[in-house]
């Protein structure tokens, strides 16, 4: 089977399977996770990849970012490492920005898997470190070295034994190693689990190797994703945002060339790289931009190296999207997430009902640490969401993390790892953009230090600003905004809360799509066919056939 082809019923149960498997090895990652970054928010991602480092299929929980990257990062990893020196039960691992998603807190692992003695493929797994020491988390620092501790390729595991060297110098750098070790265990029993379930399924279906299953997988996804781009009219697609950037907005430029059934995306024009920790490597940008034009052109299609293919991305060296080493990236993603907002503002002529007004991203998020007087060191990341933009058809979802999907973090579970006390937690009402259809919303966090102790923040925020746009008419989104005992902060710095301190988190919403004046009339007819359809599911439900037994009280 595996040298003649695989008929089309086959092939979808084999990319069915793999799906599956993927899926199955993220469940282990989060039952064994140590941190709450990713058993709650689930920021990591498990891919499978064949013998070349080309991705075949991935959780659908994964992140985006970690998803386009990831395969960069393999193929380079095996540059160090190469495919014929590794050995059953063999883990690699690297937290390289350059290599890899863009900063230190991102831990990227490799390992293989073998059948009947032979490589058949690999799995990689990225996930987000609670802590990789250095400086807090922020975009206040002024190069890598403030960020953290720097792992190049390393061999973390030989056949099934950790180098206990290299897990010495990573505990000895983090403020909570437990937690950072015990995610590298969730590293090696996901992978333990997705070796084991693709060795199965090859196994079950007789094949020698994933290469036929994987090789027609990569064709069809990228003849899938070429037939939609077709459908796009050629030329040159221009757009820029601005960002709040540190003490001066950063812009980002565009020019989207769509020619037949490709596109090439450049970012010639964006901002010059700065000294603050707000440059986005290419590995990055590349994800992002390959993942707004998958949600335009192709969304169906599960994610794999086929659907890249036709896209080229390009970006200045030296900017702030493609910085040189050793620039500070530890917020990265406050200038990497604006990227489907300036693709989609650039094809909003061309593909006017697929594009939806910017989002009130990117993803906000609280990081915390300190130690208490028993001397127990703590530290959290948190993460909180603002609105998506509207669409043609849709309003925008309030409180969604979008391009990252990013889940909340329980209140909960802040509660429990840090001294705050969340004291509300609400959606800011009507805060959306107003359009024929409004942006969705953002919302309010008020969380007050209960500690005996100073507690050291940082923030991940945008948007304070420059609102999210809307489009055709509809109206730009709310800006977002800080306040620490009801003073506005810089919330690009690190702050310290002292016992009884208040703090305001506003995170912005996203941008109306269309005329505001349609609303009125759509919305009524929109509401009409909406009420008819409840009453209709309403007594489908309680509807019932024969006779009726039961007994009715007055």
């Amino acid at each position: 089977m595996a040298r003649k082809g695989i008929d089309p019923i086959t092939l979808e149960v084999l990319w069915s399977r793999l799906i599956a498997i993927a899926e199955e090895s993220a469940m282990e990652i989060i039952r064994t996770a140590f941190s709450t970054t990713v058993r709650e928010t689930h920021m990591f991602a498990v891919v499978i990849l064949d013998t070349k480092g080309y991705a075949i299929s991935h959780a659908g929980s994964a992140m985006p970012s970690f998803v386009g990257s990831m395969p960069l990062t393999i193929r380079q990893l095996l540059k160090t490492f190469p495919a014929e020196s590794f050995q059953p039960d063999d883990l690699v691992l690297t937290n390289d920005p350059w290599l890899g998603t863009g900063h230190l807190q991102d831990m990227t692992s490799l390992s293989p898997i073998f059948y009947k003695k032979n490589l058949v493929g690999f799995i990689g797994i990225t996930s987000h470190a609670t802590d990789m020491g250095g400086k807090l988390r922020s975009p206040e620092v002024r190069d890598i070295y403030e960020e953290g501790i720097q792992l190049p390729p390393c061999k973390y595991m030989s056949e099934g034994l950790v180098n206990p060297d290299i897990l010495r110098i990573i505990r000895a750098n983090v403020r909570v190693p437990e937690q950072v070790e015990g995610d590298l265990i969730s590293h090696m029993a996901g992978c333990k689990i997705a070796a084991q379930r693709v060795q199965a399924m090859l196994e079950e279906y007789k094949l020698r190797d994933l290469d036929s299953v994987a090789t027609t997988i990569f064709q069809r996804s990228e003849n899938a994703m070429r037939e939609a781009i077709k459908k796009v009219p050629d030329g040159e697609y221009r757009f820029h945002v601005n960002t709040d950037g540190y003490d001066e907005p950063l812009i980002i430029r565009v020019e989207v060339r769509v020619r037949g059934s490709s596109i090439v995306v450049d970012y010639t024009g964006t901002s010059p790289q700065v000294d603050r920790g707000l440059n986005a490597v290419l590995n990055y940008v590349f994800a992002y931009s390959a993942y707004s034009l998958k949600c335009l052109f192709c969304p169906g299609v599960p994610n794999n190296e086929g659907n890249f293919r036709p896209i080229t991305v390009t970006a200045p060296e030296g900017s702030i999207l493609n910085p040189r080493y050793p620039a500070p990236v530890n917020g990265r993603s406050m200038v990497g997430q604006f990227i489907p907002s300036v693709i989609f503002g650039a094809l909003c002529k061309a593909v006017p009902e697929m594009v939806q007004a910017a989002s009130g991203s990117p993803v906000w998020a609280i990081n915390a640490a300190g130690v208490d007087k028993l001397a127990h060191r703590f530290a959290g990341n948190f993460f909180l969401n603002g609105g998506q933009g509207a669409s043609k058809n849709h309003d925008g979802i309030s409180c969604l993390s979008f391009p990252s999907n990013t889940s909340n973090t329980p209140i909960e579970i802040l509660e429990h790892i840090v001294p705050l006390l969340v004291e509300r937690k609400a959606i800011i009402r009507d805060s959306g953009g107003s359009g024929e259809f409004v942006g969705g919303n953002g919302q309010q966090v008020i969380v007050k230090s209960l500690s005996n102790v100073q507690i050291l923040l940082s923030f991940l925020s945008e948007r304070t600003r420059h609102p999210a746009y809307g489009l055709f008419g509809g109206k730009n989104g709310r800006v977002g905004k800080v306040t620490l005992n009801g003073r506005p902060i810089n919330p690009k710095r690190q702050w310290v809360m002292s016992p009884g301190d208040r703090l305001v988190l506003e995170v912005p919403s996203g941008g109306g799509y269309g005329d505001p004046k349609d609303r009125n009339r759509d919305a009524i007819e929109r509401d009409l066919r909406e009420g008819l359809l409840s009453i209709q599911k309403a007594r489908a439900e309680y509807s019932f056939d024969g006779d009726y037994s039961g007994s009715e009280t007055n």
